[in-house]
This record gives C-alpha cells, structure tokens and sequence, in this order.
C-alpha cells in the first residue's frame, strides 16, 4: 500500500504509515503530540486528562489506563514516573513479528477504512471534481494502513487508486461523503466500492440534519470539538467519534452498512409510459425535460446540462433512496418529454420561461431574495456567452423579467446593430412598463440563483449602469475583438 504522509503540526516533519510498520493507536498518537507540546514529558494523571479526557485517582491507574490504550506503541516510554517520548528502533518486517494469539471471543467487527476526499461540486446537479483522496485502515483503534494521494491524471493517480483499492479490500469503507463524492470514487476507481457507510445519511436518518450538511455542521451537533487540518489520523478520529455517537448501544458496523445499503425498491416500468430503453437514448447534451401525470397535465419542468444523466439519476435501481420529494413526483409521473438546447443557459432560460408560463405544481414558487441584489430582481441585464459557430458570442437581454432578445453576434459583428436596437427600445429610451415589454416571461428567482451559481462562466452586467446603447456595443466589441468574453484562464472579464 502507498505510503501516506502524516504531518506534526509543530515540528512540520513528516513520518510514515504503511503495513510494513508497527501499528499506530490514536490515543498514542495523541500522546506524542501531547508530550511534543508540553516540554516532552508529563505523569499519567494529566497526561490521561490531556488526550483521553480522563480522570485517574492515582499515578498508578492513570499509568495502567494509558498502557492499555497506548497498545505497546515503540514511541511512548515511562520512566521515573513521567512519559516521555522515545527513539524508535526499525520495526520488525511482518513475517519476523510474533503471531497473533488465537482468541475464542465472538467475532471480531471488520476492519474500517475512513476514506476522505478533497474536491468540489461546480454547481448543485453536477459531478463532483475529485482533487484527492485518502484512506486511513483501523482494526479496533489500531492504524493499520494508511495512503493518499492526488487524483487528477498522472502517474502519482495510478498509485493511489492501486492503495485506495487495497485499503478497502476486506473492510467496511466509512466517509462523511460530499454530495456526488462516492459516484466520483467509483468512477475513479474504475470499479464500485464496497458497501459504503454514509456517515452523512447516517447523521441525516438520526439527527436530522439536512441531507448535505457538512463536517463541522454534525461535530457541532454533536457536541464534539472541531479542528479542520491536513493530518489524516486527527480527521479519522473526529469521524471515529461521530459514528460511536451515531451509533444505538451494541449496534454492530457490519449490521449497520447492511441496512445502510439495502437500496432502493426496484423499479416498476409497467407503471410508467416509458422504459429503460427510452432513458438510454436521451442524449448527454444541455436541455429542458417536462414531467406529466396519468392525465397528461405537467407537473415538473427541469433543466440539466446533461439531460442523459440527469433523467436517469431518477431512476437509479442502487443507491440512496430518493428524498421524499423525488418520491413524491416519481408516483405521480407516467411520461417525459424533453427538448435539447444549445448551452446550460439556453437550457436554464427555457426552463424559467416554462416555469413562468405553466406554474407546474412540483416547482415551488419562490420569492427572490433580497441578498441576491439588483441583478437577481431582472430590472435590466446582458448575460453573454461563448456560441458555436458561425457566431462567436451570443446575448441575451432581460428586462423586467422578460426576455427581450436573444442574439447571434458574429465574427465581424454582426447582430450588434439588432442589439443596439433592443437596448434603444427597451433599456435607455425611459421608464419601461412591464406591460410594454416584448417576449416571454422568466420565473425570475430561477434565472437569479443560475446567474449567482454560474458567475465564472458567463458575463452578465446592467447595460443601464453604462450610459447608452452605444458605449454598450463598443464593449461588446471588445469582446469580440477578444474572441470569447473569458480571460485565457477562464475567468469572465468585466469592464467598463
């Protein structure tokens, strides 16, 4: 297995785990840790107070507590009535250590593999962007592999995923998971996981909390301290102390991950008008889908920026099981409809313009709010985009939660005279009723939390902030010149 950095936070050396080495306990982690912060040595009494929360009547009972817990560990030593923190000599290799004694007890519970992940999601509904990932094996309290590493492509990628493979092999893998985090492992990995223990759904079904609350959120609740760092062996045992929480008296892990991931119902396709084949032939393209009922009235409008993946996330026969909501909107379907579109924001523009005009009943009305500022309220804005060719950017003009236009411009600007028109009309000619405005209505609070999501994609501004239709083609011009509204690192370019 890989071997996986653990920093000190004080000296800022790092040491590492790996099967080839003695194993670790927390609790002796802890107390080196302890010891490197207090002078390098401390009695039993406060030395069980600092890392176990423990309160000893005597030198004696604190010293045996700490030897119980410590499990051996080479690091730790007791002299002349203080520990302190030894040297340690060359472990032995694994065929050169004595052989576990054979115990009659009742069988003992798996090992856990903690895995912890570093990425993000871009937007709710897309996938999660793994960065990095790290496993962390115990047996009991005992470290008993460890490994990590980057994820993007490259040849450390290849050595993690084959450590990642090896810690889960024969283990219950246990993450407090992100949203879209455990598809992206998989994905990853090339292969599913092994039965995962949510610890998120885990504190979702037992404490109510919402279904993607974070880290900190579930420690909070639980009343235990939170510290957020790089050390795997500290993460581990803040997740290792949230789930003995979780967990109901004498509840077993094995149990625990078997009724965990029993999964949903499988599907009944006789009940809907449509079937597996169908959602297999919906194209990975941006795009707007209806859902209608048994009386063919709509009762959901969607949008996705891919709509394969997004229906078929519906109807998922593994995995979580679909909030009560989803529930709720899968009884009463029995047909889908969809439409393509040219770009998330086409997609995102249609689908409020659908929402405004039908009201469908599973879309709840929302009001916008008041954080969101004036952009979000729509009185007036430009949003620009990238276009296939043969236009280069394409622009959409929005005023009192119409969609006044939506424009082509080309290479050599063409469509900028049909904009300057628009802007003339309807954003520098006075006051504007919203009765005199052209074009459909959008649901306004779907446009302003797509426009605060995607503000690093697109452009979008207040024409009237500048001081006529002209100065706001001669920055459009710019763009053009540019050939794409982006700096070369992606980010939107805002100028006045």
């Amino acid at each position: 297995m890989p071997q996986f950095p653990l920093r000190s936070e004080n000296t800022g050396t790092e040491r590492t785990v790996s099967p080839s080495y003695r194993p670790i306990s927390l609790v002796a982690e802890r107390a080196v840790r302890y010891l490197r912060q207090h002078g390098g040595s401390a009695n039993s009494i406060d030395l069980a107070q600092g890392v176990m929360a423990t309160r000893a009547p005597d030198e004696e009972t604190a010293r045996r507590v700490l030897e119980a817990a410590f499990g051996g560990d080479p690091r730790l030593a007791y002299r002349a009535g203080t520990w302190i923190e030894a040297e340690v000599a060359p472990a032995l290799a694994p065929e050169e250590r004595p052989a576990e004694p054979e115990t009659k007890t009742e069988e003992r519970e798996p090992d856990r593999t903690w895995l912890y992940v570093e990425g993000e999601r871009p937007a709710p509904g897309e996938p999660f962007v793994l960065r990095s990932i790290s496993a962390l094996r115990l047996r009991g309290d005992i470290v008993v592999g460890a490994c990590g590493g980057s994820a993007t492509p490259g040849p450390e990628a290849g050595r993690t995923r084959r450590g990642i493979l090896k810690a889960v092999d024969g283990a219950i893998p246990i993450m407090h998971d992100p949203p879209g985090a455990i598809a992206a492992i998989e994905q990853w990995l090339g292969e599913p996981l092994p039965a995962m223990l949510s610890l998120r759904s885990l504190a979702h079904d037992r404490l109510g909390l919402r279904r993607h609350h974070d880290l900190e959120a579930l420690a909070a609740r639980l009343e235990l301290p939170w510290r957020e760092g790089e050390d795997l062996v500290e993460m581990a045992e803040t997740l290792d102390q949230c789930l003995r929480r979780l967990c109901r008296p004498g509840e077993r892990l094995r149990s625990l991950q078997i009724e965990q991931n029993r999964g949903p119902s499988p599907i009944d396709w006789k009940r809907y008008g449509f079937d597996r084949e169908f959602l297999l032939k919906v194209p990975p393209v941006p795009g707007t889908y209806r859902f209608y009922d048994g009386e063919n009235k709509l009762i959901y409008v969607g949008k996705a920026k891919n709509l394969s993946r997004r229906l078929g996330s519906y109807f998922r026969e593994s995995g979580d099981e679909p909030t009560p909501r989803v529930k709720k909107l899968l009884d009463a379907l029995h047909r889908i409809e969809y439409e393509l579109a040219g770009s998330n924001l086409e997609a995102m523009l249609r689908e409020a313009e659908q929402i405004r005009r039908d009201q469908p009943a599973a879309n709840v009305q929302r009001n916008v709010h008041p954080h969101l500022g004036r952009a979000a309220r729509l009185l007036s804005i430009l949003v620009l985009e990238p276009a296939e060719p043969p236009s280069v950017l394409r622009a959409y003009l929005i005023r009192d939660a119409r969609l006044v236009g939506r424009v082509g411009i080309g290479p050599r600007g063409g469509g900028l005279q049909r904009v300057e028109r628009i802007l003339e009309d309807y954003f520098f000619s006075g006051p504007v009723g919203p009765t005199t405005v052209p074009g459909p209505d959008l649901d306004v609070e779907v446009v302003a939390r797509w426009l605060k999501i995607n503000r690093d994609n697109v452009v979008a501004f207040d024409p009237t902030d500048l001081g006529s239709a002209r100065e706001v083609i001669e920055r459009l011009r710019w763009f053009l010149d540019q050939g794409t509204p982006f700096d070369p690192d992606g980010s939107p370019v805002f100028r006045r």
